[in-house]
């Protein structure tokens, strides 16, 4: 049976839009905007959400492409039982508790994969990526972000400035002060990852840096954000501005302080929209590569 391309019309746009309508972190929602588009998922696609945690690619996927099926993949069982109540029930998501070192499926089975924000966790970053090859079909294509090593100044001050000194960075366990290191074994420069890609035998067919310009202590002021949405009361009319899942709160009418911020950092953002030459600072790598 011929596939149909399920092709990024105008619908889709909008509909992306809105799908993103909450989504406060920018780097995070120029990644998802460059992963859909550069994918081309196709009608009758099997996906591997590599490291789905709390979901978000999954819910973009199946809202925009309704004929694909979806295998949302991480370690954490906790964090992927809230995924699910996120994403509700749906026929088209298999969800899968595991070892990304041991995928539970047979060789060359999926269309695409999703790897993003995951290798930078791992301990063994190659052994790892060379099992998501084993699990993609030849020719599929799978979409790698990574932190980038070379970060801009405003995006991380704090640890920018003790790595420029010689001090290193503080520890990824420190909270506020851990910043881009939080919760990171490493990050990437554009030629260390692009070595580990073609190392394990993937092609790459577009390689380029996400997000230099930026809101001064950009990440320091998401932590922040982050710890007054999750630990203190908040009104529930800000509450649902600042859920990213909570897309359709967008749509209602009327002043919310939390968007006019948002207003803001887009402003910023759209700096962003020219290529960023691999010397320069960046926050994220991205690369779509193929078996």
């Amino acid at each position: 049976m011929k596939r149909t391309v399920e092709k990024m019309d105008k619908e889709k746009k909008a509909k992306l839009k809105k799908l993103l309508a909450n989504v406060g972190d920018l780097g995070f929602r120029r990644r998802v905007i460059e992963i859909i588009e550069s994918l081309g998922i196709k009608d009758g696609e099997v996906i591997l959400d590599c490291g789905c945690g709390e979901g978000f690619y999954v819910m973009v996927i199946t809202q925009l492409f309704l004929k694909v099926k979806v295998v949302a993949f991480d370690h954490d069982k906790p964090l992927l039982e809230k995924a699910k109540s996120w994403i509700g029930n749906n026929k088209n998501v298999t969800w899968v508790v595991g070892d990304i070192y041991k995928i539970p499926y047979q060789d060359n089975y999926f269309d695409k994969v999703i790897l993003s924000e995951v290798l930078e966790h791992i301990p063994d970053d190659e052994r790892a990526l060379k099992e998501v090859r084993r699990v993609l079909k030849p020719n599929g294509k799978i979409a790698i972000t990574v932190p980038n090593h070379n970060y801009p100044l405003f995006w991380d001050p704090l640890n920018w400035l003790r790595e420029h000194l010689g001090c290193g960075h503080f520890s990824p366990d420190s909270g506020f002060f851990g910043g881009i290191w939080a919760m990171h074994l490493r990050l990437y420069y554009p030629q260390e990852i692009e070595k580990l890609v073609k190392r394990v035998g993937l092609k790459i067919e577009k390689m380029k840096l996400q997000t230099n310009y930026c809101f001064p202590f950009n990440h320091n002021v998401l932590y922040l954000g982050k710890q007054f949405y999750t630990k203190l009361p908040v009104p529930g009319s800000i509450e649902s501005t600042m859920e990213k899942f909570e897309w359709q709160e967008a749509e209602k009418k009327g002043f919310n302080l939390i968007r006019a911020i948002f207003k803001i950092f887009q402003a910023i953002d759209s700096l962003n929209e020219k290529d960023i030459a691999l010397n320069e600072s960046s926050m994220g790598i991205f690369i779509i590569a193929t078996k």
